[in-house]
């Protein structure tokens, strides 16, 4: 609105309360060089909620045609956590498939945002057939089909043409991104079946309070989601949340079983999880209040902490650089002078600089390697066991800094 007031991405006529502002972001793009750092945007990273639907977004999304441009950062299957947990969803969607009434049939699947066609390939080994949609998605290990555009309602048509209605829409970790979340959900009812059902994961924003991950807010993320938001939003498009689950990726996040009104049997799960957050008070300006200020107290501690272990002389560099360190570092104004190097696994960041704060990316083997500074921040806190292992087995001998939910130095796991 002209005004500077926010309207709440589902509600549309109900103003958002801003509560926290993380400062000037850049997108989770990463510079080759300096040159490329110094023309680098960023953009507003203000945190506010609906009091109607207790949706928490950004007050001002930047459109995703940017912030996924180029060659995007992310590889799915990067970690074998990640993987296992792709190969548990392939098995469940099997369950459902096996489970269904009427003749045996293939059944088809369209995965929206398919990355690098992980679990696509693993749908496609228990028989499904399936299509990823990526605008930045590349052939799959196993030769599974993807199309490279944003999805879209007139994409959804486009796809129609070619293709029966799809019995499964997956959006994994896609369903926050998307800055036109209407014209989505109005693309995933037209490419579904009417018996169908959609499956998403997001990061679940009561953990997301509970534990202070202020590290996932990043523009990547338009919206922060609970039970009770996004049974708002689909009810405006005739769905409704018939099973949910809390699991343990990214630090909590939940899988969201929904399909259209009245198709399937809604579970204990929904009424359970939805008399769980009535008890968080989602809609009252206090929690949110509360989670701001605890926010600001960690940015002075984890400083204190680095300049601590930094007195004797000792080196400290950070370990992995997911896109929820972009908020962190720049938060936090971490940068060259408190940190040597990122080290990292993945081709599309070695060699380049961090976001914003500018830091050298560099191979792990840097971290691991004789000359290794004496403290590792671990900036993958959320999946601190399988990182912390696989750096020992690296040859890390320092000790670890974990940032978050408290600052704090580890000798052992």
């Amino acid at each position: 609105m002209s005004d500077g007031t926010t309207l709440c991405q589902t509600c549309g006529d109900v103003a958002v309360t801003k509560f926290l502002s993380l400062g000037l972001q850049p997108a989770c793009l990463f510079p080759a060089n300096a040159a490329e750092a110094e023309t680098e945007q960023a953009w507003p990273l203000d945190l506010g909620f609906c009091p109607q639907c207790s949706l928490v977004q950004i007050t001002e999304p930047v459109d995703e045609r940017i912030l996924f441009a180029g060659d995007y950062h992310h590889i799915a299957g990067l970690t074998g956590g990640y993987r296992r947990h792709l190969q548990g969803l392939a098995d469940e969607l099997a369950k459902f498939r096996d489970s269904l009434d009427g003749a045996p049939r293939r059944r088809s699947v369209i995965e929206i945002g398919s990355n690098d066609g992980s679990l696509l390939d693993e749908l496609a080994k228990r028989d499904f057939g399936v299509l990823g949609v990526d605008p930045n998605g590349v052939e799959t290990a196993a030769g599974s089909p993807v199309v490279k555009e944003y999805f879209s309602a007139d994409l959804a048509t486009r796809l129609l043409a070619g293709h029966q209605p799809a019995d499964v829409v997956l959006a994994l970790n896609t369903f926050a991104h998307i800055t036109n979340l209407r014209d989505f959900l109005d693309g995933v009812c037209t490419v579904l079946n009417d018996d169908g059902i959609f499956v998403s994961e997001s990061h679940y924003l009561p953990d997301l309070l509970q534990t202070l991950q202020y590290d996932f807010a990043y523009h990547e993320h338009s919206r922060y989601y609970s039970l009770m938001a996004l049974q708002a939003v689909f009810k405006l498009h005739g769905l409704e949340v018939f099973h949910i689950e809390r699991i343990p990726t990214h630090g909590g996040s939940v899988r969201v079983y929904a399909g259209f009104e009245g198709a399937h049997e809604v579970r204990d799960s929904v009424s359970t999880l939805r008399t769980y957050e009535d008890t968080l008070q989602l809609t009252s300006e206090a929690t949110y209040r509360e989670f701001a200020g605890r926010v600001e107290e960690h940015r002075d501690r984890l400083r204190a902490l680095l300049a601590e272990v930094k007195r004797d002389g000792s080196r400290v560099a950070a370990a992995s650089s997911p896109a929820r360190a972009v908020t962190l570092l720049n938060y936090c104004s971490l940068g060259p002078a408190e940190l040597d190097f990122l080290s990292e696994i993945s081709p599309r960041k070695i060699g380049k600089l961090s976001p914003g704060t500018h830091i050298p990316v560099v191979h792990q083997d840097r971290l691991c390697g004789p000359d290794q500074p004496e403290y590792a921040l671990l900036l993958s806190w959320h999946i601190i066991d399988e990182l912390a292992s696989r750096l020992r087995q690296e040859g890390f001998t320092g000790k670890f800094l974990v940032p978050l939910p408290e600052p704090q130095v580890l000798d052992e796991l």
